[in-house]
């Protein structure tokens, strides 16, 4: 899988180490605005969700191939 910006505790201490007076939300929409046209970083469980997809008996005859879980980031592999 190709991931994209996902939420994470790496995001929430760059926001608290830049000490800019905003919340994390307008932190992150900032982060993905311009770069992720669903204009949102993805959550954990998105990206979690994928992941057991392809590691379930749906996604048994999935092979070599790239999945983007980037909010639609990346216009190719």
């Amino acid at each position: 899988m190709l991931v994209g910006l996902i939420e994470s505790d790496q995001w929430v201490r760059r926001h608290k180490a830049a000490g800019k007076d905003q919340t994390f939300e307008q932190f992150a929409a900032g982060m993905a605005k311009g770069r992720i046209p669903l204009g949102r970083m993805g959550k954990a469980e998105e990206f979690a969700r994928m992941a057991c997809f392809l590691c379930s008996d749906a996604g048994s005859f999935i092979t070599g191939v790239a999945i983007n879980v980037d909010g639609g980031a990346s216009p190719v592999v």
